[in-house]
């Protein structure tokens, strides 16, 4: 018997299975409402709760540690890279940086299956903060001081420049 965190990363798995077959099956988008949580595929230990990124990104890696050949990392990619084109809101911008972050921490602790080419992705991340920082901060009136707490803590504990930081 497992903790309830395990059972919501079995949950996730099974999750990820599904996606993954509609990815395989052509759906380029499948894991993007995997990894937004939209609907169907939100990952929360109660009703309420929200969406457990750290579940889904640990799903993730357990299904592609059992089965590296399915897909499942360029799934995986192609749902990050979706969501940077999608992330016009400071919410889902938030939640793209919880997901890298945990990614980035999963890798550095030496617990990922696979790892992602954060230097292109955080290329991509940063167009998309250049490109929405107005909407951001009319959406979010403390964006500044969040982007500079994120921007610290990503050169800090993995040596990426995120935000202004990125472009001198």
């Amino acid at each position: 018997m497992g903790t309830v965190y395990d059972k919501l990363v079995d949950q996730a798995e099974a999750m990820v299975n599904i996606i993954n077959k509609k990815y395989v099956a052509g759906n380029r988008m499948a894991y993007l409402a995997l990894l937004s949580g939209v609907g169907s595929c939100r990952i929360e230990s109660y009703p309420g709760a929200g969406h457990n990124y750290q579940a889904v990104v640990d799903a993730i890696h357990n299904c592609y540690a059992r089965d590296n050949t399915s897909g499942i990392d360029t799934g995986y990619r192609d749902g990050l890279y979706a969501m940077i084109k999608v992330a016009g809101s400071f919410s889902a911008l938030q939640t793209l940086m919880n997901i890298l972050f945990y990614q980035l921490k999963k890798e550095k602790e030496g617990k990922a299956q696979f790892k992602i080419d954060i230097q292109e992705v955080m290329s991509k991340v940063n167009l998309l903060i250049s490109e929405n920082r107005v909407s951001y901060e009319k959406e979010y009136i403390s964006f500044d001081s969040w982007l500079e707490r994120n921007s610290k803590f990503a050169y800090e504990n993995y040596g990426i420049k995120l935000g202004k930081e990125a472009f001198g």
